[in-house]
């Protein structure tokens, strides 16, 4: 293991429960760390160090860990549980940060292009795949108790139908496989439609007729789970969709689904983004430590 940098401090600033997950862990690892905006003094333990200022925060550190998303306007550092002095502004928070490293998720590129004219050196952790890998578990567990509480019936089974087999779509269909669910995986690539099969799901391509395909989704499937940022189910797919299914969406906007078409034929339809913040904030908090310290073991900074 790399040996702790001495002088490495981070600032751990705005966010949600996440952050300060993300604080405890970086701690045990035996870093210094400063907070803001995310937890009460009662709240935080020696040795972090809780700051009733931002900019204190900020002094006291050499590398900044921001929010994911790390602004929800493009303006404001995203802090919705902050005390005291409340919207930072992002420019504001940039001239305090001069020669220090920032860790930020979903990092607006107004704000990167800013930091590159003053010389601030920015990383945007969202990109990591050991993020998105990670964050693959907390977002099928997820998923799988909206179904849990969306269906009437068991998924033990139940037939389902994941479209896209990638980081989430694979995780996702081992969960619900080993619940006893029946499932049915979507997608384009025939590779990854033989590694489905050999997980022991039914696997169909979907290529120039994908609109068909869809459109003839069995009735016995009991939810849709849609995990391609790409409007597969339109209006003409959903007008052949059994009516009693369920469709949760797990796409990053624009999702997968005409969702005014859905509620027009009344589909029920649960867009379910960011759900590793949502059912797991403190495995999501650990994940975005683990990520911050793989960057900086990469930055030679441990």
């Amino acid at each position: 293991m790399t040996a702790m940098n001495k002088s490495l401090s981070i600032a751990v600033i705005g966010g949600d429960a996440r952050q300060i997950s993300a604080a405890k862990a970086l701690a045990v690892r035996g870093v210094c760390v400063y907070v803001w905006g995310n937890a009460t003094a009662k709240e935080i333990t020696l040795p972090i160090r809780h700051c009733t200022d931002w900019r204190d925060a900020v002094r006291g550190a050499n590398v900044l860990l921001l929010p994911l998303p790390m602004s929800g306007d493009g303006v404001h550092l995203h802090a919705p549980i902050a005390e005291g002095e409340k919207g930072i502004r992002l420019d504001s928070l940039l001239k305090e940060a001069e020669e220090r490293l920032i860790l930020g998720g979903k990092i607006p590129e107004s704000f990167s292009l800013r930091a590159q004219e003053r010389g601030v050196h920015c990383i945007d952790y969202f990109n990591s795949e050991i993020l998105q890998l990670k964050n693959a578990l907390p977002t099928a567990e997820g998923a799988i108790e909206i179904a849990m509480h969306e269906l009437p019936v068991t998924l033990d089974g139940a037939h389902v139908a994941v479209i896209g087999y990638g980081r989430i779509g694979d995780l996702l269909s081992l969960k619900l496989r080993a619940l006893g669910a029946r499932v049915t995986v979507y997608a384009r690539r025939p590779e990854v439609l033989t590694l489905a099969q050999l997980h022991h799901c039914q696997a169909i391509m979907l290529g120039e007729e994908t609109n068909t395909v869809l459109s003839h989704i069995p009735e016995d499937v009991r939810v849709i789970f849609n995990t391609v940022p790409a409007c597969l189910f339109s209006e003409e797919v959903l007008r052949s969709l059994h009516r009693e299914c369920v469709f949760i969406d797990l796409a990053s906007a624009p999702g997968g689904i005409d969702r005014v078409a859905a509620e027009r034929f009344g589909i029920r339809c649960i867009w379910a983004t960011a759900l590793p913040g949502k059912y797991a904030p403190e495995t999501a908090g650990q994940i975005i430590a683990e990520t911050a310290m793989h960057i900086l073991r990469e930055k030679e900074l441990l």
